[in-house]
């Protein structure tokens, strides 16, 4: 388990993040805000049968919303490479507000990545 927020970045308005480690058994991120756990999405188990890499992609998607209300979608990737994620907080009508709330989020978003073990 490890803090990855020094993986995650803001792009184009959206957190985006990875980390090397291959999900063997998968796992989970656990997304909080302000210590408080906002929704676990699942990484899901590469494909281990796969020739290359782009063959190897599982994919997970996930709606959830935070305790002030936003809206937010998640995105994981796992491959034989390693695991990247994508976070979109949905967009508002009032573009600075959205931008107003989407750096206040990512001032307070940790992401902890789980996987699972072997037991």
């Amino acid at each position: 388990m490890g803090q990855i927020k020094k993986n995650m970045m803001k792009e184009d308005e959206t957190l985006k993040g990875s980390d090397e480690r291959v999900a063997l058994l998968g796992g989970f991120l656990d997304i909080q805000i302000d210590e408080d756990t906002i929704c676990t999405v699942s990484i899901p188990i590469p494909n281990y049968l796969a020739d290359r890499d782009r063959d190897s992609v599982s994919e997970w998607y996930e709606e959830f919303k935070d305790l002030e209300g936003n809206n937010y979608s998640a995105l994981v990737w796992s491959s034989m490479y390693g695991v990247e994620w994508k976070i979109e907080l949905e967009k508002r009508d009032n573009i600075e507000e959205y931008k107003t709330i989407l750096d206040d989020i990512l001032e307070r978003i940790k992401i902890d990545i789980n996987y699972t073990e072997e037991a």
